[in-house]
């Protein structure tokens, strides 16, 4: 076709196309091909095929894929929902920011991230459950073109975006596909409806002809999912989820969650997760942290130890309604995740906070909104930041399914 002859990234041969190759091609895309099923399907093939690939002994394959964006557990409570369906789910996924799926179980200690491709079948044939990153033997120029789009600021373009989404999906043999688009206006799959609409349908196009049945769920991005935001933070929420000590709040994301792995699987299978409760995970993901590595009792330490170092309180600087900026407030994390140094895992962590209010709820000055978690040696300094973002009320009452306009 041709486009293939304008992207260099399409007419690489070798061993594997070296940085400036690939970011060429990615400025080419971004500025001619911004929304193309065709590029965004020859991409997706491409990378796919840069490492070994796995076909999982089943019919039944499925997974739920993000846009990204704070505070949704959907990466992390998916997974375990499509297992207590039946299904096999092999997730192939990159770093997210500032708290990804892996990035989350990275924390425990032990968890291994990076899988070889016999390892990978090994786990599904055991636990039917394996989370991995896109490196090594598996779609490796997958995530050579995500950091480069990192780098550069093409994390937002639609034909990349599916052409990423979809290749992970075609490496692993993932046949029915769920996509959580976050909409909000730091969304990278679209900052408002109309627009998050249209790339949902291009992910859609894209899928049909790759052969995955691909169903997408469009979400509200603007305000926080659920009150624990930070690596860690999600952890906390997964052990509030299974022990049965979930706030209201959190209850009713996991149901979210729940809804998009029921929407994206056939409807035979649904009726095995409609009532399903999330106490009833524990299982499913204690199993996967055995099977990369890892344990019950390490996941229960580091939550342990997570939750006693909120030691830091942030309260209402005057009366109003409570407001989270939530782009602030990520452009925070990733800063401090970027700057940590002296940490041993390769997904920093050094804060996170609990929200003990939701959007829109009127509070007074003084009344506690959050607590914080954050690393000794910074402390003072992302405290003052935190504040400025998470202590400032609206003089209107702003969240989800709530927008009051004053005169």
């Amino acid at each position: 076709m041709e486009f293939e002859q304008t992207i260099p990234l399409l007419q690489f041969s070798g061993e594997g196309p070296d940085e400036e190759t690939i970011a060429n091609s990615i400025k080419i895309i971004k500025a001619n091909y911004p929304e193309n099923v065709e590029v965004a399907v020859a991409i997706a093939e491409l990378m796919a095929d840069s490492g070994k690939k796995i076909k999982p002994d089943s019919v039944f394959t499925a997974d739920v894929a993000s846009t990204g964006g704070p505070s949704s557990l959907s990466t992390l409570l998916s997974p375990l929902v499509l297992r207590a369906a039946g299904s096999i789910v092999p997730k192939l996924g990159v770093p997210g920011r500032p708290a990804g799926g892996i990035d989350c179980l990275a924390q425990i200690p032990g968890y291994k991230t990076t899988l070889t491709a016999k390892e990978v079948m090994t786990i599904l044939g055991s636990g039917g459950y394996a989370h991995f990153l896109a490196r090594g033997e598996l779609a490796p120029l997958d995530g050579k073109v995500f950091d480069l789009r990192l780098q550069m600021g093409a994390l937002d373009v639609p034909t990349l975006v599916v052409a990423s989404l979809l290749a992970k999906k075609l490496t692993v043999g993932v046949k029915f596909a769920g996509l959580d688009v976050r909409v909000a206006p730091h969304g990278n799959f679209g900052t408002d409806w109309p627009t998050a609409t249209k790339n949902a349908n291009l992910f859609k196009a894209v899928a049909k002809i790759l052969g995955v049945h691909a169903t997408v769920v469009l979400t509200d991005g603007r305000y926080p999912y659920q009150p624990y935001i930070g690596r860690g933070e999600a952890l906390l929420a997964l052990h509030d989820l299974f022990s049965g000590k979930a706030s209201d709040w959190l209850l009713e994301h996991y149901i979210a969650c729940r809804t998009m792995a029921i929407a994206c699987i056939p409807e035979k299978y649904r009726v095995n997760i409609a009532e399903l409760r999330a106490v009833e995970l524990e299982a499913f993901f204690y199993r996967n942290l055995e099977d990369q590595g890892t344990s019950r009792d390490n996941f229960l330490l580091l939550v342990e130890k997570i939750r006693k170092e909120h030691e830091f309180q942030l309260t209402a600087n005057e009366d109003g309604f409570c407001f989270y900026r939530l782009n602030e407030l990520r452009r925070l994390f990733v800063k401090w995740q970027t700057s940590a140094s002296g940490t041993t895992t390769e997904f920093s962590d050094p804060i996170g906070i609990i929200l003990l209010k939701r959007p829109g709820d009127w509070v007074k000055t003084g009344t506690p909104i959050a607590t914080a978690r954050i690393r000794t040696d910074v402390n003072d300094q992302i405290l003052s930041e935190l504040r400025s973002v998470i202590c400032r009320t609206s003089a209107v009452a702003l969240g989800p399914g709530i927008e009051v306009i004053n005169a």
